[in-house]
């Protein structure tokens, strides 16, 4: 199996969010989905071998479990394709897995995926397409590009691209740039965090945790903090209270075991009516778990945060492999932290897995991916579900992104 560096770093880091301009249209055969006003997901998988990727985009009725997905009615596309969409609206795009170019999408009627207008991002540096767009509105988004050390501004609804917001203060030479999966808003400001990632020599990662303030009225940078208590952070997740924590990703947790990152796993804090981390609190993940390590957050409903802790028992350290080496292996346990009690107790419940869980938040519910060492399905598990966690769809190949689409 081969996995391209960009796709394993957002694969081990966990979540979020599709396509070329010459990929075809897909189709759904009438009487297999209810063509009629109910709902419309857009459900996105890759497939890949040692020599290519390919990429579907499902149109399904429902995520629930026993719903059919099936790649000859998917459309396809080849390379790592990206979907990206808006929550609660329609617009969803495709960004290309072989070119910087993203389109957007309509359903027909019926329900099959029509390319409408494209943008490329060539013209900024852009040579490939990383997953996610910070959403501020219908009308801004913001491509998050990380190799250049920018913020590209698009107008979604226009399908225009209307200038760059330049991050130097972001670069640190031999480390990529990691901007956060997602952002956090604070009234017209939009913040996300920065961890400086080394897949090329060292696999190294930088004890410190950026985090830029952006006003998003007039694109320009208020600030750029740097905290030196944790690292490898690539996720918040906003709470009920709307306090953001920032937690240390289970690839982080995988460099600090092999002395890659000095820093354990932790979690910093911003209040809710704050922009800035709260110099009082950070937590040390360890003193919660026993040890153990963990991280990777993602929403839990609440005050509650699900994490990924890792059991060693069932898993194989190679003092001198790859961080992603640990990160793969079906060896991290699903634990629950409640960040108001900082109570964090184990989820028997769910059986071990990898830690490349990535999290949708759809229709007010929240899923995490379930997928084999091998990749060759995805379980979809309503993490907030009534009663506890449950199974939903099961999709072919690794399943990156959930949207809907009606």
């Amino acid at each position: 199996m081969s996995i391209s560096r960009k796709t394993r770093a957002y694969v081990a880091c966990t979540i979020a969010w599709v396509l070329a301009s010459s990929c075809d249209e897909g189709s759904a055969d009438e009487g297999e989905f209810p063509l009629d006003d109910g709902p419309a997901y857009v459900v996105a998988t890759r497939v890949w071998d040692d020599t290519s990727i390919t990429s579907y985009f499902h149109v399904l009725p429902s995520l629930e479990a026993g719903t059919p997905v099936d790649p000859a009615r998917a459309l396809e596309v080849p390379g790592s394709a990206k979907l990206y969409a808006i929550d609660g609206t329609a617009w969803l795009a495709i960004g290309g897995g072989d070119t910087p170019t993203i389109t957007r999408y309509e359903l027909d009627e019926q329900r099959a995926l029509v390319a409408r207008e494209s943008i490329g991002l060539h013209a900024y540096g852009v040579s490939s397409l990383w997953d996610g767009l910070y959403v501020v509105s219908p009308t801004k988004v913001y491509y998050p590009d990380r190799d250049n050390q920018q913020l590209i501004v698009i107008n979604p609804t226009a399908m225009t691209i209307d200038g760059a917001v330049a991050l130097p203060q972001t670069a640190r030479p031999g480390y990529l740039s990691l901007y956060g999966y997602t952002p956090v808003m604070r009234g017209d400001e939009l913040l996300f965090s920065v961890g400086w990632f080394d897949w090329d020599s060292t696999d190294s990662i930088l004890g410190e945790t950026g985090l830029v303030v952006l006003d998003t009225v007039t694109d320009t940078v208020v600030r750029v903090d740097v905290d030196t208590r944790c690292g490898g952070i690539t996720q918040p997740v906003v709470t009920d209270t709307n306090e953001a924590w920032f937690v240390s990703s289970a690839l982080a947790a995988a460099a600090h075991r092999l002395e890659r990152l000095p820093t354990a796993p932790c979690a910093l804090r911003i209040a809710a009516d704050a922009d800035a981390f709260d110099p009082g609190v950070v937590v040390d993940l360890g003193t919660l778990t026993g040890g153990l390590l963990a991280g990777e957050p993602v929403p839990g409903g609440g005050s509650n945060i699900f994490l990924r802790v890792l059991d060693e028992n069932l898993a194989q350290i190679d003092p001198e492999g790859a961080t992603w080496q640990i990160t793969g292996q079906a060896a991290w346990a699903w634990w629950r932290w409640n960040v108001q009690t900082q109570e964090m107790v184990a989820l028997p419940e769910l059986r071990p897995s990898t830690s490349d869980v990535l999290w949708f938040e759809v229709d007010g519910r929240v899923f995490g991916a379930d997928t084999p060492e091998d990749y060759s399905q995805t379980t979809l598990i309503e993490l907030t579900a009534a009663g506890g966690p449950r199974p939903t769809l099961v999709a072919p190949g690794f399943l990156h992104a959930v949207a809907r689409a009606r």
